[in-house]
């Protein structure tokens, strides 16, 4: 298959039998189909598009389905692509996605590409760059090549690549300008996640990654012309941090907390990242991810647990949580260790959350109106 192939999806309704919720599985459970990473933009702002990613054709592609006839156009060719890490520009003009070692933006009316950044010799990219609000500017982290554990597509080489202590860096890319720089190395510190703040594409947000037991402290912010590092929150091994994004206006940055003192119970916080000042918002339900609308009014997340088996539907002012539906997702591997995590998104205008499970075969993509 290629670039411009049609393929047609028939979507398939039904009753969540836990909330009554109508919940719609847009693609099929023969081939392996999820969205991109939870924090990125994948749905057209006016709602009527989804970019997606599926192995129908035996390796990873993108494709853009329209949301109300099924109807989808394979958007990439060929293998290398990272099936996780896309997103759509704010004005939906490009898809800014990862190929091999290269950053490509792909012109969403004429499907034209142009490479704009490209990871040297001895250095792999970590395929989750963070795109300014602006369009403008993007940041990666970059793994020494001989301090990387080759991936297993499960959770085998988690640990072992922390242990690793790679050789990482922090680059900072001027898409306009074609220009790069080093923002910060870490010679003996796995690092991840980096995304940009809105409004200010200076502040970077970062973490350490590794087991949550393991690591020193996961939350970390710098500038980026290097300045002003800081833990952003220090954390001792009986605490677990996961997983942190910007809020939309870049007020703040939320992530959720746990802490064995108080039985795992879990709450949902918010950061200043100038004073570094916390918000404990409320207390919720084990979430492995989860993301604010665009004007965080709510928050969607996804349970984590055998007994919490929800995608769970936050009311951010009244402070109270609900079950959407089940996700019934089984977390398993398919070649990628996020392959089945549900990673619930909403719509730009807040209408309808989609999220990804396994529920009824390979990995489908599920969409539940709110």
């Amino acid at each position: 298959m290629s670039k411009g192939t049609v393929v047609n999806h028939t979507f398939h309704t039904f009753e969540d039998c836990y909330t009554g919720r109508t919940v719609t599985r847009l693609t099929a459970p023969e081939y392996i189909h999820h969205h991109p990473y939870f924090y990125y933009k994948m749905i057209t702002n006016d709602n009527r598009y989804l970019i997606y990613a599926s192995d129908r054709e035996g390796h990873r592609n993108l494709y853009k389905m329209d949301l109300e006839s099924g109807i989808a156009v394979q958007l990439t060719e060929g293998t290398g692509v990272h099936d996780f890490s896309c997103s759509l520009t704010s004005d939906d003009r490009y898809l800014i996605f990862c190929r091999n070692k290269q950053i490509v933006r792909m012109d969403m009316m004429t499907g034209a590409e142009e490479p704009f950044y490209e990871t040297p010799d001895g250095w792999i990219p970590n395929a989750n760059p963070g795109l300014s609000s602006d369009d403008r500017y993007l940041v990666l982290v970059e793994l020494k090549e001989e301090d990387v554990v080759p991936s297993r597509g499960d959770w085998s080489t988690f640990e072992p690549q922390w242990a690793n202590k790679p050789h990482c860096r922090i680059v900072y890319v001027d898409i306009e300008r074609q220009a790069s720089h080093v923002v910060h190395e870490e010679p003996h510190c796995w690092l991840g996640h980096p995304q940009l703040r809105p409004g200010d594409p200076s502040t970077i947000l970062f973490c350490h990654e590794g087991p949550w037991n393991r690591i020193d402290a996961r939350l970390w912010l710098i500038q980026s012309d290097g300045s002003n590092m800081r833990c952003a929150k220090p954390q001792s091994h009986e605490e677990l941090i996961t997983h942190e994004y910007w809020l939309a206006d870049g007020s703040r940055f939320a992530f959720v907390y746990r802490h064995h003192d108080n039985g795992l119970r879990e709450s949902i916080r918010f950061m200043d990242p100038i004073t570094l000042q916390e918000d404990e918002w409320m207390e919720c339900s084990k979430y492995c991810h989860f993301i604010s609308n665009r004007d965080n009014t709510r928050i969607v997340g996804d349970g984590q647990l055998k007994e919490e088996h929800f995608i769970y539907l936050v009311d951010v002012k009244e402070r109270t949580e609900q079950r959407l539906c089940s996700h019934g997702t089984s977390w398993a591997s398919y070649g990628n260790t996020q392959d089945a995590h549900p990673h619930p998104a909403f719509s730009p205008d807040g209408s309808f959350v989609i999220f990804t499970s396994d529920r009824e075969g390979k990995p489908c993509i599920y969409r539940v109106n709110l």
